[in-house]
């Protein structure tokens, strides 16, 4: 994951915690959580995805090579 995505994440989840600490209304309707949540899904879901694009292209560079040696 991009070190963009990851400080998004992290400012994301920091103003959660604030909003939380300070009582705000937005959080308290539980709408915060729901984000949390969301925020947590999609960065298991990204590092799935980079996990499974590595996968690829060692795959990729494997029968790259493979071919090279024949």
């Amino acid at each position: 994951m991009s070190k963009l995505i990851q400080g998004i994440t992290i400012v994301a989840v920091l103003l959660i915690v604030v909003s939380t600490i300070f009582n705000s209304l937005w959080v308290a309707g539980g709408s915060g959580l729901v984000l949390l949540v969301g925020l947590i899904y999609a960065y298991v879901v990204s590092t799935r995805d980079l996990i499974r694009e590595q996968i690829f292209e060692a795959q990729a560079e494997n029968r790259r090579l493979g071919q090279e040696n024949h």
